[in-house]
């Protein structure tokens, strides 16, 4: 579950008065299900959404989680799991995880707000973000937002304490004599997907629920239809041999290119721009025809071998919902090496 969705249903439930646990894994050592930045929200009936790896550990906290929502307070607890170790959990993974669980109030309108705000900038800005918890005092926590144009309000941090947690992942630390926890909620870029077909009418679903933002780019406007893709950042449509007159390409965004017929025309314009991550659907017989081209228009062989092709991980995919998962699985893999997982 994204943490987007994680703030969407948090806004909701302290707007609505009702109180709420944040379970965050905060750090974890050796083998763990779920890493440091896993969330799960718990309610006065249980878990509501997300997870922090299921099995024993997570029934352990829910329970624990409960307890802590009669008692209004917050609670920095850590889970051994291996078996007949300190918490009994029965769990051969071998680590440890720390898990923070902070006591929201429902009502609480400063927190109804940064959660608000939160959402909006997800939904809204192409931006890096990050949230920072103090955690140095459990119960007298201090919650905050931290990118372009935000101000860390009530949060007192040097220059030096935000940049260490301004990292690529989540991180708890020390500094200034407070212990504060820093996770990265988004980073700048997007998914540009060139081809409104059948491929990327399966794509789309996949990318968004792994956190992606995607536009979809075509030049026929009737497949550009909000009904094919509810979750788009944005529909453009536009003629595929003038893309500059549309959309911008960052270096930090990613290009899928899936048109079929288009496919040489919209990389030839991109090959040698900056971007995070390029791939392009397709036969090895197509792809070898492709590099001959640009190669011969004078495109080195060194940006050549930088572009994934065929797209995808190798997984045997045929079918538009198969192909899908693969592309999705080579973005989550280069989203996880540029933050350094």
């Amino acid at each position: 579950m994204h943490v987007k969705d994680i703030f969407k249903v948090m806004a909701k439930q302290t707007s609505a008065g009702e109180n709420i646990i944040l379970a965050t894994i905060v750090a974890e050592t050796g083998s763990s299900p779920r890493s440091a930045g896993a969330h799960m929200l718990v309610g006065r009936n249980g878990r509501i959404c997300g997870t922090i790896g299921g099995g024993a550990v997570e029934y352990a906290a829910i329970q624990t989680a409960q307890k802590l929502l009669e008692q209004g307070q917050s609670l920095r607890k850590t889970y051994t799991l291996r078996p007949n170790d300190r918490e009994e959990l029965g769990m051969l993974c071998g680590g440890d995880v720390e898990v923070y669980m902070q006591y929201i109030r429902g009502g609480d309108e400063k927190a109804s707000a940064l959660f608000r705000e939160c959402c909006g900038r997800l939904e809204t800005k192409d931006e890096g973000l990050w949230l920072f918890i103090d955690i140095t005092d459990p119960n007298g926590w201090l919650m905050a937002l931290y990118g372009p144009g935000l101000p860390l309000a009530g949060m007192e941090l040097d220059p030096a304490g935000i940049k260490a947690l301004c990292r690529n992942k989540p991180v708890l630390l020390q500094t200034g004599g407070r212990i504060v926890y820093g996770e990265p909620v988004n980073f700048a870029g997007k998914v540009f997907v060139f081809g409104a077909g059948h491929v990327a009418q399966a794509l789309a679903p996949v990318l968004g629920s792994a956190g992606f933002r995607y536009v979809i780019f075509d030049n026929r406007a009737e497949f550009l239809d909000p009904g094919l893709f509810p979750g788009a950042y944005e529909l453009v449509p536009g003629d595929f041999e003038r893309l500059d007159e549309k959309i911008r390409v960052t270096p930090n965004d990613y290009i899928v290119i899936i048109t079929h017929a288009h496919d040489l025309v919209v990389l030839r314009q991109l090959v040698s721009r900056a971007w995070a991550y390029l791939g392009v659907i397709g036969s090895k017989t197509k792809i070898a025809e492709i590099k001959r081209h640009l190669i011969g228009e004078g495109v080195s062989e060194t940006q050549m071998d930088k572009i994934n092709a065929p797209i995808g991980i190798k997984i045997r995919s045929e079918t538009p919902e198969e192909i899908a998962v693969s592309i999705t699985a080579e973005l989550i893999l280069r989203r996880a090496e540029r933050r350094g997982l």
